[in-house]
C-alpha cells in the first residue's frame, strides 16, 4: 500500500492554503465595517473572520448584515481573483491527481471561490467545492466537512484536511478524519507543512507507515 491507498481523499481549505488572499480580507473587511459604523480591533476583526458575525458583533442587524456581505464581495471580487496560488500548489495537486479533491471554505463559493479557481484554470482538480452558503455552521463544526466527504462518496480514513487554522484542524478532528496544518506550525494537525513541497513528502512518508502497519 502506497501513499494513493493511505490518502484516499484530500479535504483543502481555501484562503490562506490554496491562495494567499488573507490580507486582501483583513483591509477590505476592516474597511467595510467601518463604512456602517463597526470599528474592529485586531483580536474582533480576527473573530469576524471565521466566525458567524452576529455571535462577534449582537448589535448587528439583519439588514446591516446583508449589505455588508455584498459590499464585501464587491470590494474584494477584483483583487481575489488576481492573488496568485500558493507557490507549489499546481504541482502538488498535479502529484496526487487520481486522488478526489474538494475544497471546504467558509469563503463563498459561486461568488469567490468557483470564480478563481476558473481564472487560474484549477477547476478541473475538485469534484467539490463546500462554501459558506452551503451549510448551517462553519468551521470549525465538522459539518462541512462531512458534507464534503459524502458528495465524494468519501469514507473518513484516509481522508485529510488541509488548512491554515486551528478552525481546519478542529473541524478535521471532529469530523473523524486526520489534518495538515499548512504554514503556522502552532495550528496543530496530524502532521504540519511550511510548504507543499514538504506536504507532499510528509504525506509519502503517511504512505509508508500505513503500509508498515498493515503489514
Amino acid at each position: 500500500m502506497g501513499v494513493r491507498e493511505a490518502v484516499t481523499g484530500l479535504l483543502f481549505d481555501f484562503d490562506g492554503t490554496i491562495a494567499d488572499t488573507a490580507q486582501i480580507w483583513r483591509q477590505v473587511t476592516r474597511r467595510c465595517f467601518a463604512a456602517r459604523g463597526f470599528e474592529l480591533d485586531d483580536r474582533t476583526l480576527s473573530r469576524v473572520l471565521v466566525s458567524e458575525w452576529r455571535e462577534v458583533l449582537p448589535a448587528l442587524s439583519d439588514a446591516d448584515a446583508v449589505a455588508l456581505e455584498n459590499e464585501l464581495v464587491g470590494s474584494i471580487h477584483s483583487a481575489y481573483l488576481e492573488c496568485p496560488p500558493t507557490r507549489g500548489f499546481e504541482h502538488f495537486v498535479e502529484q496526487f491527481s487520481d486522488i478526489p479533491k474538494a475544497i471546504v471554505t467558509s469563503s463563498y463559493r459561486e461568488r469567490l471561490v468557483v470564480p478563481y479557481l476558473r481564472r487560474h484554470g484549477l477547476n478541473h482538480h475538485f469534484s467539490v467545492v463546500v462554501g459558506s452558503e452551503d451549510t448551517t455552521y462553519l468551521k470549525p463544526s465538522p459539518e462541512p466537512i462531512l458534507l464534503a466527504l459524502r458528495l465524494l462518496n468519501a469514507s473518513p480514513r484516509g481522508a485529510w484536511m488541509i488548512g491554515d487554522s486551528p478552525a481546519d484542524v478542529m473541524a478535521a478532528r471532529s469530523a473523524g478524519i486526520r489534518s495538515a496544518g499548512f504554514g503556522d506550525p502552532t495550528i496543530g494537525g496530524d502532521i504540519v507543512a511550511n510548504s507543499f513541497q514538504a506536504l507532499a513528502r510528509l504525506l509519502g512518508a503517511v504512505g509508508a507507515e500505513d503500509e508498515h502497519r498493515t503489514q
